[in-house]
């Protein structure tokens, strides 16, 4: 995981390779167990969990970012198998206020197709409501991105979400807003 200012050439503010373990600053939500750091990644097996909706079991690996404009990124390999139905596991990035109040980025199974969602759970009338946006089409190894904004007439916090194929060459996708307050934290997420 990495995050540095926006644009080419933008300076790296953090970086964990997960060399050597888990580095300061992270944050379990609901630690999962299975969840290791060993050879230069973080390997979290898929959890039978989700944030969606109330019950809210999945873990989630959070810490707060920087002041103002960055790009978070990360590395992602999952293995969802092909012409299989694996509803709904997957793994990427989190901009997280709380359980109820998150915007996901994943290679996610949905049904027999494999698709990177940027999904958003917010509370709205009285219920939760959650919706999602088809990115693209996601490899065994996928890079997302999360591009973090404050609009300055607002204050609302505005994440767009990128994704690479290589790791070189991106796409750039949709945008979700939280209101203005204080920064969601960006985190990892592995469930389903």
């Amino acid at each position: 995981l990495r995050w540095g200012s926006p644009g080419r050439g933008g300076r790296l503010v953090f970086a964990d390779d997960f060399s050597s373990g888990l580095g300061s600053g992270w944050t379990w939500i609901r630690q999962d167990p299975d969840a290791v750091v060993a050879g230069g990644a973080l390997r979290w097996p898929t959890q039978a969990a989700d944030l969606v909706g109330p019950d809210n079991t999945a873990g989630v690996l959070v810490r707060t970012p920087p002041a103002g404009s960055y790009v978070v990124e990360a590395k992602v390999t999952i293995d969802l198998g092909v012409d299989t139905v694996r509803n709904y596991q997957q793994a990427g990035l989190i901009a997280y206020a709380n359980d109820d109040d998150f915007a996901r980025l994943s290679h996610v199974a949905i049904w027999n197709t494999r698709q990177i969602e940027f999904g958003r759970e917010l509370p709205y009338a009285g219920r939760l409501s959650y919706g999602g946006m088809v990115e693209g089409p996601p490899a065994d190894t996928t890079w997302l991105r999360l591009a973090h904004q404050v609009d300055p007439a607002t204050g609302e916090h505005e994440f767009r979400a990128a994704w690479s194929l290589d790791g070189r060459h991106w796409d750039w996708g949709g945008v979700w807003t939280f209101p203005a307050g204080p920064a969601p934290r960006i985190g990892l997420v592995s469930h389903g």
